[in-house]
């Protein structure tokens, strides 16, 4: 994980602890992204999580979902690479927990 992506991804953690609203509304492709990727946090399957990363970068290239919903399921993606599997299933789980809300 690199300093930059460690920054992004306490940046996320405080900015959703602080402001007590979690995530708001993400698009359906998103929230069918997000269910892959807690698969794979959930699972610790890195295969599964390198193609949900495929996946997530050919909707971005696609604009096929805002780059800011991007962001948050790659910030999740890098801590699951870095071994933080637990953690980025979490926040995988806080994301899907807020669609319903």
């Amino acid at each position: 994980m690199t300093l930059k992506q460690i920054v992004q991804t306490l940046c996320l953690c405080l900015i959703t602890s602080v402001s007590g609203c979690g995530y708001p509304k993400v698009s359906p492709t998103t929230y069918e992204l997000s269910k892959a990727l807690y698969s794979a946090c959930n699972r610790q399957h890195t295969e599964q999580l390198v193609k949900v990363d495929a996946l997530i970068e050919m909707h971005l290239e696609n604009e096929t979902i805002p780059e800011r919903e991007a962001g948050w399921l790659q910030k999740i993606s890098a801590q699951a690479h870095a071994g933080e599997w637990a953690s980025a299933a979490k926040q995988t789980r806080e994301l899907l927990k807020d669609q319903v809300r």
